[in-house]
């Protein structure tokens, strides 16, 4: 990564904004996966019944777990058209200013530079699909629903090794010859 001695306001704003919104949605996601799991909730719905003698199917208690977790639903999306517009201001700023590192083909770059370029492109390309094949699940034709949601759901495993990529490199850089790097991010 090139050594800047400040980032723009624009370029800090699109990176914490695109950092709040993905965390948003991962939290979203780990929740439906953990502890809002519908069936798990819906065990839970049918303990709590049974304490007072109310008796349900289990279909009936999934359709109740299914509508509690619809609000966090509601902000995954919310958030995910949030991801879509600080992603794309990405590509724009990316594209009007240049990107903050070298291109992965770049003769001159160094292995560690082109590691770096290759995780940003394999993040970006990856959010973009997420951004996308969401859009595609709200907006687009049944036929590729399946398909669509299979790619999305697969968001995860990209985005997880990045988080982790990217806190290691921090550690690294702050650790290293880029010192104050996270202050430049947050301050300028």
């Amino acid at each position: 990564m090139q050594t800047q001695t400040t980032y723009p306001l624009l370029h800090r704003l699109i990176h914490w904004g695109l950092a709040l919104t993905m965390m948003v949605m991962l939290l979203t996601v780990l929740l439906r996966l953990g502890w809002m799991e519908k069936n798990h909730m819906a065990a839970i719905i049918h303990q709590g019944l049974a304490k007072i003698d109310v008796m349900i199917t289990d279909k009936q208690a999934v359709s109740i777990a299914k509508s509690i977790r619809g609000v966090m639903f509601q902000w995954h999306i919310y958030f995910g058209y949030a991801v879509g517009v600080f992603v794309s201001a990405r590509f724009i700023y990316m594209a009007k200013f240049g990107l903050h590192y070298p291109s992965p083909f770049s003769p001159q770059a160094t292995t560690k530079q082109k590691f770096q370029a290759w995780v940003y492109w394999v993040f970006y390309a990856g959010v973009a699909l997420s951004v996308i094949t969401g859009l595609l699940l709200k907006f687009g034709p049944e036929a590729i629903e399946q398909q669509a949601e299979t790619i999305h759901k697969l968001a995860l495993w990209y985005f997880i090794p990045f988080i982790s990529l990217h806190l290691a490199g921090i550690l690294v850089a702050e650790s290293g010859h880029e010192k104050g790097l996270v202050s430049k991010m947050i301050g300028g």
